[in-house]
């Protein structure tokens, strides 16, 4: 980042976690989400939705939402969550790559 770029705070408009982040990046994530900022952990489980349904952003939007609203878990314990869940797909995809590079002749 540099000096001179405008950093703003963000608020997550699914869990309501706050982020710094520039002006220019907070546009460009609410560009793609219709109009509404999300944290990374969000966007993630979103991409997740539309993967598992096969629907667009808006929709997936909704039904992370709703999964938010109705798993009556407290915030901090759903960012642990998902970080590890994030953890364990960096972590299988980088041994999977790893032992396909070790196996190569």
């Amino acid at each position: 980042m540099e000096k001179n770029e405008v950093v703003e705070v963000a608020e997550c408009g699914c869990c309501g976690m706050r982020e710094e982040c520039t002006v220019d990046y907070i546009g460009w994530v609410k560009g793609r989400f219709g109009g509404v900022w999300v944290c990374g952990l969000c966007e993630e489980g979103i991409k997740d939705e539309q993967a598992r349904l096969g629907v667009g952003v808006e929709a997936a939007m909704v039904v992370h939402s709703k999964f938010r609203e109705t798993a009556n878990v407290d915030t901090t314990v759903c960012i642990a969550r998902s970080l590890l869940h994030l953890l364990k797909k960096v972590i299988s995809s980088t041994n999977t790559t790893t032992t396909s590079s070790s196996s190569q002749p």
